[in-house]
């Protein structure tokens, strides 16, 4: 019973010092991270099949927004994180239409790749103030109406990033930026042009 509870011992202080290895060889690398963002999006056009009372939006409305997201910085290019958002419908075009709120969650996957090459060689610079980025969405979307419309919301988008704090590459926290994206997203039956600035911190 003894060379049980030895053997048991010794097998979780493996697994305690190769978590804590693992840790501090991905810890450089990989950083919690958090996003906020505000954004408009023009109506683009109404999909799906009408209801009793239309469609879920179905007075043209556009949604201002503002969205919230945390998850992992990844070799400092990459981001895979959680999200929560908030969004105001109104319409410009009919001005008697009622104003909505609704709300979404999501799982939020962003990519501001950097590397460059110089005759066919791949290097990381190692100052950088700008990079592209891109991205997409994926989650769902309440509408606070009476029904409490739920349903499906995708987003793609793409923009640039912009490094305020060093624009150094390999120092901790580099990745802290102002960004702006334009992009195409779907929920509760419409599709919008969301344009969006936010900080990553």
């Amino acid at each position: 019973m003894n060379r049980i509870k030895i053997i048991i011992a010794t097998a979780l202080m493996a697994l305690t010092f190769g978590a804590n290895a693992q840790y501090n060889q991905l810890g450089a690398k990989n950083e919690f991270m958090l996003k906020a963002e505000i954004g408009y999006a023009p109506f683009m056009g109404n999909f799906g099949k009408l209801g009793e009372n239309g469609y879920n939006l179905s007075n043209y409305e556009n949604a201002a927004s503002l969205n919230v997201m945390a998850g992992i910085n990844i070799s400092q290019d990459w981001f895979l994180g959680f999200g929560v958002g908030g969004n105001y419908f109104h319409s410009l075009k009919i001005k008697d239409a009622k104003s909505l709120i609704g709300a979404t969650a999501f799982i939020d996957f962003d990519f501001r790749p950097i590397w460059q090459a110089v005759m066919g060689v791949d290097y990381q610079p190692t100052t950088i103030k700008w990079a592209p980025l891109m991205g997409a969405r994926i989650g769902g979307s309440i509408l606070m109406a009476n029904d409490m419309l739920f349903t499906p919301m995708a987003e793609a988008y793409g923009g640039i990033n912009w490094y305020y704090a060093h624009g150094l590459r390999n120092m901790t926290h580099n990745w802290h930026s102002f960004y702006a994206t334009l992009g195409v997203a779907y929920m509760q039956q419409t599709f919008f042009l969301p344009v969006r600035v936010g900080w990553r911190w």
